[in-house]
């Protein structure tokens, strides 16, 4: 999940590109989270739903900024540390803030 590299760019434009492969990204993180909340169901998690999709909030938001930052010409090594350190931030949070 903390991977980030230049060949990314080429691959988001695509996406971007087509109403279709936006609408199938979107159907994916449904997927995840969906997933996610059975396995946090089944491991007995409070409120498996709900840290679902705060879980999926907090990584996509820390890549999607990562995405915008590569599509603008930084390259992944001048970044990469800083979107592991905020994907590790991001979870921490989540750490603190659910029981």
């Amino acid at each position: 999940m903390s991977g980030v590299a230049d060949r990314f760019p080429a691959f988001w434009r695509i996406v971007i590109d087509s109403p279709g492969l936006r609408a199938r990204a979107r159907e994916g993180i449904e997927e995840v989270e969906t997933a996610l909340a059975g396995a946090f169901a089944e491991a007995g998690v409070p409120e498996p739903d709900l840290l679902a999709a705060l879980t999926v909030g907090a990584y996509r938001s820390v890549y999607v900024a990562t995405a915008r930052r590569l599509l603008a010409g930084e390259r992944a090594e001048e970044i990469a540390e800083d979107h592991r350190a905020r994907i590790a931030a991001a979870f921490d949070a989540l750490d603190r803030a659910l029981p």
